[in-house]
């Protein structure tokens, strides 16, 4: 019997994308981890669950990698239903300390390898009768940080390009989304807290400008993110999703 979906993850040995995989596991789907963390990503996918866990390797910002994953994920997996990309390189230095090396290596991340990635998947995706993309953007997307000049740039491209890949592939019935997660707590922020003090007066600041009061979890955008490549996501298209603890709104 084939299963409910086949997904492919890219970026998931920890935090927000490790979730997502146990999500979309726990739920029955099939899936393919990739990561620069070959070693993470295998144990991410060798818990137990009812949908299979398969691994393997991505430099999500080398020019091959992504075509690459593609097609180590649809030998492995047989079919694809869904891309999910969690995967990002964040760079938190004042504005006269960023080097060109690192706004290349933001870029190459955060936006040139997701567009590769779909660009790959997506002759495959169209042979789903439910083919999703959901890729990972942030809500500095929509706001400043003076230390996220580069990261924010790409995040922002990304929600732009979301909206320009969903009018390309509608024809074939895919549809393409993103989440824009805020503060969650997970060691992608570990270069933030470096710049500004990871003490814990610069926790209880971050958080009192947090309407609920908290940094969110992994599993709470993992949620978004497993609903978004589910077939009940069938009339969302163009769209991000912000998860932020209500930060933008206030």
């Amino acid at each position: 019997m084939a299963p409910a979906s086949a997904a492919v993850v890219v970026g998931g040995a920890s935090g927000i994308g490790r979730a997502t995989v146990e999500m979309l596991r726990s739920q029955g789907t099939d899936v393919y981890l990739a990561d620069i963390n070959e070693t993470g990503a295998a144990e991410v996918v060798s818990a137990q669950a009812a949908g299979r866990g398969l691994s393997g390797y991505c430099d999500l910002g080398s020019v091959d990698g992504p075509k690459q994953v593609v097609q180590d994920a649809v030998a492995a997996l047989g079919r694809l239903d869904a891309l999910i990309v969690c995967a990002g390189f964040l760079v938190e230095v004042e504005l006269s300390e960023l080097s060109l090396a690192d706004w290349d290596r933001t870029m190459a991340v955060n936006l040139r390898g997701p567009f590769l990635l779909v660009q790959a998947a997506a002759p495959v995706l169209a042979r789903s009768s439910h083919g999703r993309v959901v890729l990972t953007a942030s809500s500095a997307a929509f706001r400043g940080g003076a230390g996220s000049t580069a990261y924010a740039a790409s995040k922002g491209g990304l929600v732009a390009m979301t909206r320009s890949l969903a009018l390309a592939l509608a024809s074939a019935r895919v549809c393409v989304n993103c989440v824009a997660p805020g503060w969650i707590d997970t060691p992608f922020n570990d270069p933030y807290w470096v710049r500004v003090g990871n003490d814990q007066p610069a926790h209880e600041a971050l958080e009192a400008r947090i309407p609920l009061g908290v940094q969110g979890s992994p599993a709470e955008v993992a949620a978004a993110i497993a609903f978004l490549a589910s077939p009940a996501a069938s009339y969302i298209n163009g769209q991000t999703l912000i998860v932020d603890g209500g930060l933008l709104a206030s």
